[in-house]
């Protein structure tokens, strides 16, 4: 298999797991938020924002020019300009424009001057032809400064796939 077909194959579970994913149960956190973090964390509502909006303009704005994206299935990573529009094109049809939020519960990581790290975990609520959706994500990313802007190196996010009832039986 190629790695279109890979990736197009990727991008269909995603589009699947979108679909009817379960709902994670809240955690908390006893540690608070990070203050250092801040700029990261407004790094990636503006990613959330423009993608909610379907703005891909906004998205790549978010995204420094070698940026790479992994997903949580085989095959998911996309680098490159092409290749991440493409990816957050097929993305978009996931949901109605304009109808998704995202609700973190916490966030760690660390900052240098340059660079830094942050990984989240929350919910992803939205709509798709009227239908509502929740689902649980985790995301982690590298960030780099860029002229004194903060710009998104790399990123990965994963959702659960199954059953979770199964799984806090095991």
């Amino acid at each position: 298999m190629n790695r279109r077909a890979v990736v197009l194959a990727g991008l269909a579970s995603l589009a699947a797991a979108v679909a009817a994913p379960p709902v994670v149960q809240s955690q908390t956190s006893d540690e608070t938020e990070i203050p250092e973090l801040e700029p990261l964390r407004a790094l990636l509502k503006a990613l959330d924002v423009a993608f909610s909006n379907q703005d891909l303009a906004g998205v790549m704005a978010t995204l420094s020019d070698n940026a790479a994206i992994m997903g949580s299935g085989p095959g998911e990573i996309w680098s490159g300009t092409d290749e991440i529009k493409a990816a957050y094109q097929h993305f978009f049809e996931g949901f109605d424009s304009g109808q998704q939020s995202f609700d973190y519960e916490f966030s760690l990581g660390k900052i240098g001057a340059d660079s830094g790290w942050m990984m989240t975990s929350g919910n992803v609520s939205g709509t798709k032809d009227g239908k509502e959706f929740t689902f649980p994500v985790n995301i982690s990313l590298v960030a780099t400064k860029d002229g004194g802007k903060w710009l998104i190196a790399a990123m990965h996010f994963s959702t659960l796939t199954g059953d979770t009832e199964e799984r806090e039986e095991d």
